[in-house]
């Protein structure tokens, strides 16, 4: 069976239907901005080097499926050969390496590599076949996807999504355990994968999911999950935390088709048919999230969010689901537009760099934000201004690192 995956599908046939609408705070492209060219191996990417995008770190993004850096000066390195398709990157917190997926025709490798190397190790391949899976009429692939990789804060683990579980749980249900989950590994026994999300069969699976920074919050793990409502004809989108082990030390934890156990995961979104909420972006100490949310076809927004503490210890509290979604009241919109996405923070916590379309394409702009003292939310400082012109991928989620 052909592997499809079908909110991405989605997502990219409502970015077709996107027109170009000007998002607030937005000023002239020509204002202040100085770019320069730079040849990519696979095309060019303009990159702005006046004072006002001026950002401290590095980061990582991919154009062209080529996994490309950009640091602080505004230098750019070229860090896979172009002959591949590369997407999701994300660095280890110690600094060390980056892991990042290898993606062919019909399945993906999970692979990660030194910072300042070239040679990559693959740590999971997705290489299968074809084969009969009598009594259904079609084959059962046995190919396999992994995306978007996420470092634990020891550098020793990492998350990932990917839909193998189709041949470990049970073959027979192969269309049903398509979607994609999250699972972890160890770098040092890869072959060892532990669950730590299930995804809601059906309408997709998870995407975006990264470990939760800071004090006291170790092994919280936020994430989407694409679902459908009560009568199983219309879509939600909500952002959900989970313990990382919850799954691994609790047997009767979590679902597969035909079985009614219990899932551990806590919704920081309502539920809600109409507006979306996706791509949670954990602030440098992990106290608040920022994420979007498409209001329509027509309105997005990134907005910044509190996130309560101790909501994933018991998950079947009806008092702790409570809390946990009580923050979301308070969430302060930063970015508004007819499409935003792929929020990302700066290690210190003043800016948000995010993807714009606007002109046929996708580009970084960066955001300076602050804090309110009294009430704790944030706010932009001035206008935003775009990093990168020329294009990059929009469905390879960026990365920021020091």
């Amino acid at each position: 069976m052909k592997r499809y995956i079908p909110w991405r599908t989605f997502f990219l046939l409502m970015l077709l239907a996107l027109s170009v609408q000007s998002c607030l705070g937005f000023g002239s492209n020509s204002n202040g901005q100085n770019f320069k060219s730079v040849n990519t191996g696979k095309g060019q990417i303009q990159v702005n080097t006046g004072d006002n995008a001026l950002f401290k770190g590095k980061i990582y993004f991919t154009q062209n499926r080529t996994l490309l850096a950009i640091d602080g000066s505004r230098n750019v390195k070229v860090l896979t050969p172009s002959k591949y398709d590369v997407r999701n990157p994300a660095v280890s917190p110690n600094g060390k390496w980056i892991s990042f997926v290898v993606r062919y025709k019909y399945s993906s490798d999970l692979v990660y590599m030194p910072v300042n190397g070239t040679q990559w190790t693959i740590l999971r391949t997705g290489t299968g076949q074809y084969v009969p899976n009598p009594p259904y009429p079609a084959p059962l692939s046995t190919h396999k996807w992994y995306a978007e990789p996420y470092w634990s804060a020891d550098s020793t683990h990492l998350l990932f999504l990917s839909d193998f579980e189709k041949l470990t749980v049970n073959p027979g249900v192969d269309a049903q355990l398509l979607d994609m989950q999250v699972f972890s590994i160890a770098i040092n026994n890869p072959n060892q994968a532990q669950d730590v999300a299930y995804a809601a069969f059906g309408d997709g699976g998870d995407s975006d999911p990264s470990y939760r920074p800071g004090a006291g919050h170790a092994n919280q793990v936020v994430f989407t999950r694409f679902q459908y409502d009560s009568t199983q004809t219309l879509q939600m989108i909500q952002i959900y935390i989970v313990d990382a082990n919850y799954i691994a030390t609790h047997p009767n934890a979590g679902y597969h088709p035909g079985i009614s156990l219990y899932d551990p995961s806590v919704a920081l979104t309502p539920a809600s048919t109409s507006i979306a909420n996706m791509q949670p972006a954990f602030s440098p100490d992990g106290n608040n999230l920022a994420y979007v949310r498409r209001i329509d076809a027509s309105h997005m927004g990134i907005y910044v969010m509190p996130v309560a503490n101790n909501i994933t210890s018991d998950p079947g509290n009806a008092a702790v689901q409570k809390t946990a979604l009580a923050p979301y009241a308070k969430s302060s919109l930063i970015i508004s537009g007819q499409f935003v996405s792929q929020p990302i923070w700066s290690p210190d916590g003043k800016q948000i760099a995010y993807l714009y379309y606007a002109n046929n394409e996708f580009n970084i702009w960066l955001a300076n934000v602050s804090v309110n003292a009294k009430t704790g939310a944030y706010m932009m400082q001035g206008s935003p201004v775009p990093l990168t012109s020329g294009g990059i991928d929009a469905d390879s989620r960026p990365f920021w690192t020091n």
